[in-house]
């Protein structure tokens, strides 16, 4: 029963160490957002330009939240499925297998040469 009871106290222990973690964290993020803030003038930009601040907080937000891929997802699957079709890629067999012949067949620049001197 001893090694449960310190397993408890050990895991309460870990459960405080853990939470005095994350406060002092959140307290360090919110001193680097205000030091960012600082640095970055924030509210006199907002005065100055707010369209362009605004700009900037739609394209973060764009970029964070999962940029245009949900809008282009249909056109990059119709794109793949298209490109993957077995005419497709037989017909791209055939050109990579045409373009090895062509380079294949063509004299190196000493073969073809007939002078002499």
């Amino acid at each position: 029963m001893e090694s449960s009871e310190r397993a408890g106290e050990m895991a309460t222990g870990d459960v405080a160490g853990l939470s005095d973690a994350l406060r002092e964290l959140g307290a360090e993020a919110r001193e680097a957002a205000a030091r960012l803030s600082e640095s970055l003038d924030l509210e006199r930009r907002m005065e100055e330009t707010p369209l362009a601040v605004l700009g900037v907080a739609a394209a973060v937000g764009l970029v964070l939240g999962g940029g245009l891929w949900p809008l282009l997802r249909p056109f990059v699957k119709a794109a793949a499925r298209s490109a993957l079709s077995p005419a497709n890629l037989l017909a791209m067999g055939a050109a990579v297998g045409a373009m090895r012949a062509a380079t294949a067949r063509e004299p190196g620049p000493m073969q073809g040469s007939t002078a002499s001197h």
